[in-house]
């Protein structure tokens, strides 16, 4: 017996899932060099976290690019979201930012990064934690 309703609506996206595709497409635009583009998703008065960068979003994003700009030691960084959580207003994404694709072993950088949302749907809130990882590690599980 089929019991399936053909006039059933497809479930509605939730919140939480809406949350994640915002932080996926920000992660694609930070991919292309484009962070910039991605501050309408932050809150105006966005409070970031990163002690290393004095200022909001902006000021990160800047970071963000000089970086990009600076480091043009590999032709074929690689970049992948390993896993994204949503739990109400908050997303949590780690990422594993290769040095290279073709050379897996070069080292590279893992992050975990929290994003709080707000009422209008805006990150109001970020944190991000980086791990360097260098060839030679001795734990042959990695580091995630």
């Amino acid at each position: 017996m089929n019991t399936s309703n053909r006039n059933e609506k497809e479930p509605e996206r939730s919140a939480e899932q809406d949350r994640k595709k915002m932080v996926r497409d920000f992660f694609g635009l930070v991919m292309q060099g484009r962070q910039m583009e991605g501050l309408p998703y932050f809150s105006p008065d966005c409070v970031q976290h990163n002690p290393y960068v004095k200022g909001g979003m902006k000021e990160l994003f800047d970071s963000m690019a000089a970086v990009q700009r600076s480091a043009p030691m590999y032709s074929d960084p690689d970049f992948e979201i390993r896993s994204l959580i949503a739990d109400g207003d908050m997303v949590a994404a780690y990422t594993v930012l290769r040095g290279s694709r073709s050379d897996p072993g070069a080292g590279g950088l893992r992050q975990v990064h929290l994003f709080r949302f707000g009422k209008d749907e805006k990150i109001v809130e970020y944190w991000d934690v980086s791990q360097m990882i260098g060839s030679g590690m001795p734990n042959v599980a990695g580091a995630f």
